[in-house]
């Protein structure tokens, strides 16, 4: 049998007017978070470990309570910041290598500035998963 107690004002939807969650165990939902993680350090060497791990983040945003709600939100704002800046990555490189196109390769230095896009990225996305893992931990 599962205790319930009252969510916060904030946590109030348009279909109720109280939100019960779950009262958290000690590992409520740790064991979902740390899964994801693990799913975002593959990502780094097969991409489409990302996307499941978004998916299993959406999945178990509003089954552990409030407070490994925001662990689950984190997860999924570290995978939407990776997809807006491979869009970006994409919109420079296709800008610079046009640019070393009408040059006739002289402005292939500025490819640079996507690499510099990505190592900032990864950099990120390495800071966002420890200090997740760290708030899970």
């Amino acid at each position: 049998m599962t205790r319930y107690h009252y969510g916060y004002q904030s946590d109030y939807d348009a279909f109720s007017r109280r939100r019960f969650y779950p009262v958290e165990s000690r590992t409520g939902g740790r064991f979902w978070a740390m899964t994801v993680y693990v799913l975002y350090v593959l990502a780094f060497f097969t991409a489409i470990t990302a996307p499941i791990g978004v998916v299993l983040a959406y999945m178990h945003r509003y089954r552990h309570g409030p407070l490994m709600r925001e662990t689950f939100d984190w997860q999924i704002k570290i995978f939407w910041v990776g997809v807006l800046v491979t869009i970006a990555v994409a919109v420079a490189h296709t800008f610079v290598a046009g640019i070393a196109a009408i040059t006739f390769g002289a402005g292939s230095v500025l490819l640079v500035v996507p690499w510099a896009m990505i190592a900032a990225w990864w950099v990120w996305t390495i800071w966002a998963i420890i200090r997740g893992v760290a708030a899970v931990s």
